[in-house]
């Protein structure tokens, strides 16, 4: 009789650790009761991955690479998908009796009895990947919903699924012939509107590709035409994510679709359009803004996902360091002055702006707001939208407002020298102003301004503080691991005596190592020093330094060592 192998064994055998690595993780397992092959990972010696290859060779159980994964639809239909995102296990086929099921944790028994009584069947498991697990049940979700439609979902590997197999469920067909896309060179052609059954069947697949950003967090869906296909992608936590990808024949309904639901001129696809519209998705009220691009292969479309119950409105839940957050009050509750919040796109100044006016609408002060585009509804606040074809642009809204006797005002962007004046005049007449800038520094606001065309004295006499931020990505609670860095590394950035920790990725994550994203700050209130500066135009690092106040950088620093993100995401946003 064979006598296996040890875990240890396999992996030196396999060349993945040496026979040193294996006493160290031994002693320190014998200490703590932990997994040899657990303490391995977590000490960085083999990944993931490497372990669970080995697990499974010695158990005899396979190991499968993405090009494997097939969920048949009627094995999908067997496992409800909040379980498969749970479990991280994707149904592949029913085979007599039982169901195989890939998972990222084939030695998991709880997860393989919860899956039995679930599935009604007993279940033979096959390992793979935690990524590639989790990006088939997604692939495969998706694809149940659009066979439901009718429509075809490709992923690019054999985890495509025709909706003419034989294993979909039967489902009304969309008419497709009519969808091509326009070919190099041809004029694009007017889709013409989803009628019947094609309107029914597109808009369930839309409406759950909506659902799904939703139960992803995702701030934006992208549904990009290329010449193989319709692609989807999802903004999750900053960066861009891929999604399903439809045949080039489901294009022209599936955009109808989007358009005629954010109330768009579906006959118009050679000029951009932007719209919006209001969903109840998994229970709660979603706003969308909707906006069109065209392009070579048809009409490029973003959703943006408005989903207040997803947003904190509170400035403490932002990442504003208590000092700092304390001079953001001290100058929101002064009566006038200017407070530009600068960063780049998608940095969350809007959110900021937002909750600061969430803080300062206690019902006896006048609030008025002119943005571009309206993102959030707020109660007691009167919202306005700028609207350039009807000539109100933000200097000509920002004069009529002033006219309106409001205690406080939020201007969704200064991009001019006329809106900048308005905006300076006001702050120095009695009103707080509220408004941003795309600029990189919070010192670096100062020169943007100058070059407007605004004195040096006004500058300084109106502006009560400067603030840029960005987002970075937070860690995930339930995952994250003890990490080291290079001594020198450390040393650059003053890391020395700090615990550092990284991602490693589980079901609550999506297998990412990150869940949802914070923000770091530059907080740099009007003071002498800063006055000194605008006066004798020094630039603005030199601003930044003699006022003494931490940089983006050095906030974020205090977040990883807080072990709240990692210096990679800092240093991605503030390079």
């Amino acid at each position: 009789m064979a006598v296996r192998r040890s875990l240890g064994d396999s992996l030196i055998n396999a060349g993945l650790v040496t026979k040193h690595q294996v006493d160290e993780a031994l002693a320190i397992q014998a200490k703590t009761g932990e997994k040899l092959g657990n303490v391995l990972v977590q000490l960085g010696m083999i990944s993931e991955t490497d372990l669970l290859r080995t697990l499974s060779a010695d158990a005899g159980i396979p190991f499968l690479t993405e090009q494997d994964l097939a969920p048949q639809a009627d094995a999908v239909a067997l496992l409800p998908v909040d379980l498969a995102r749970q479990h991280v296990a994707v149904p592949l086929k029913i085979e007599s009796r039982h169901v195989v099921l890939a998972m990222a944790d084939p030695f998991d028994l709880l997860a393989i009895r919860a899956l039995t009584r679930a599935t009604g069947r007993s279940v033979r498991v096959v390992g793979a990947q935690r990524d590639v697990v989790q990006r088939a049940i997604e692939i495969a979700y998706v694809t149940s919903a659009a066979a439901a439609a009718g429509v075809r979902v490709a992923s690019g590997g054999s985890a495509a699924v025709s909706a003419s197999s034989p294993t979909m469920p039967s489902a009304p067909r969309l008419n497709l012939t009519r969808g091509e896309g326009p070919r190099s060179g041809a004029r694009p052609q007017r889709p013409a509107p989803a009628r019947g059954d094609d309107a029914g069947n597109a808009a369930s697949v839309v409406d759950e590709l909506i659902r799904r950003g939703v139960e992803l967090s995702a701030t934006d869906i992208h549904i990009e035409p290329r010449e193989t296909g319709l692609h989807i992608r999802y903004r999750i936590d900053g960066l861009l994510t891929d999604g399903p990808v439809f045949p080039k024949a489901a294009q022209s309904a599936l955009i109808s679709r989007v358009k005629i639901l954010s109330t768009l001129d579906i006959a118009d696809s050679r000029l951009p359009q932007d719209g919006r519209t209001q969903l109840r998705v998994a229970g709660r009220t979603v706003d969308l803004r909707v906006s069109t691009f065209p392009t070579l292969h048809g009409e490029d479309i973003v959703l943006r996902i408005l989903d207040r119950g997803r947003v904190a409105l509170q400035l403490e839940k932002l990442g504003v360091e208590a000092d700092d957050l304390l001079l953001l009050r001290t100058a929101l509750q002064r009566s006038n002055g200017l407070i530009p919040v600068t960063g780049p796109t998608g940095s969350g100044k809007t959110t900021t702006l937002y909750a600061a006016l969430a803080e300062l609408s206690t019902g006896d002060r006048a609030i008025i707001t002119l943005e571009d585009p309206i993102e959030y509804e707020m109660p007691l606040i009167r919202q306005s939208q700028v609207n350039v074809r009807a000539g109100l642009t933000f200097a000509t809204g920002l004069r009529s407002i002033l006219r309106h006797d409001p205690d406080i005002i939020l201007v969704g962007e200064i991009r001019d020298q006329e809106t900048a004046q308005i905006a300076m005049s006001a702050a120095l007449t009695g009103h707080l102003v509220l408004t941003t800038l795309h600029t990189t520094t919070a010192a670096g606001t100062i020169p943007r301004l100058l070059d407007m065309g605004i004195e040096p004295f006004v500058i300084a006499s109106s502006v009560s503080m400067f603030v840029s931020q960005r987002l970075v990505r937070v860690l995930c609670n339930q995952c994250k691991v003890q990490v080291d860095l290079p001594p020198a590394v450390r040393k650059r950035f003053g890391l020395e005596n700090s615990t550092l920790y990284g991602p490693q990725g589980c079901p609550g994550c999506r297998g990412t190592g990150y869940r949802g994203r914070l923000g770091i700050f530059e907080i740099l209130p009007m003071s002498t020093d800063v006055v000194a500066g605008i006066d004798a135009r020094t630039p603005p690092e030199q601003i930044q330094r003699d006022s003494g106040r931490p940089t983006l950088l050095q906030d974020g620093l205090r977040k990883v060592q807080a072990g709240i993100t990692t210096l990679d995401e800092i240093l991605r946003v503030t390079a």
